[in-house]
Formats: structure tokens, sequence, C-alpha cells
């Protein structure tokens, strides 16, 4: 009896310990900032990806070759062509992807 009283005022104890734990600050948890790009083959075709503008690179899985990129605005955007383009994008910018190509790998900061 007198245990199973301990082992009840420890587990409340922990309980109260875990629920009264501060939670971090809102910024810490906040992901890096992201913009919408879009990205145009022939014949209006399209597709968009969001992009971290942190710097850090994200791979480009769809396989539409690319003639413009669109960049909605908030970073300037880099991105990489399969056959070896290298295209920047300022924010807000519309530019030329020459010659056309899939698109592999960009970041934006």
């Amino acid at each position: 009896m007198k245990t199973t009283i301990a082992v009840s005022a420890a587990l409340a104890l922990m309980t109260s310990m875990v629920s009264a734990a501060p939670n971090p600050p809102t910024a810490e948890l906040s992901p890096p900032y992201q913009i919408a790009v879009n990205f145009i083959g022939a014949a209006n075709a399209q597709f968009t990806q969001y992009f971290n503008t942190n710097g850090f690179g994200s791979t480009i899985y769809n396989n539409l070759s690319v003639s413009k990129i669109y960049n909605t605005g908030g970073a300037t955007c880099y991105f990489y062509g399969i056959d070896g383009s290298f295209t920047v994008v300022g924010s807000g910018a519309t530019v030329d992807v020459g010659p056309p190509q899939t698109q592999v790998y960009g970041f934006c900061n």
C-alpha cells in the first residue's frame, strides 16, 4: 500500500514537471522563408516549386524542359540545368533558360 502511494506520488510529480516545461521561443521554431518559383516550358506547360531563402538548395524532380523561370519575389535564385545551364533569376523577374532544358537543382538567398 505504501509502495502504491509512493509510486503514485512520484508519477504525479513527474507529470507536473513535464507539463511545466517552458515552450521555446517561436522564432526558433519558424521554418525558413520560402518563395514560389514557376518553371515554364513549351505550350505554357509549367510547374511551381518552393525554395527556402536560406541558401540551402533543393533538387528539382520534374523533367519538364524549361524555357523560362519566374521568381515570384523575395530572393535571388540560382538554377542548374541537366545539360549544364546556369540561370540566375532576380526577385520578381522572369528569365529565359538557354537552351531550354530540364532543371535539376536550385537555391535562393
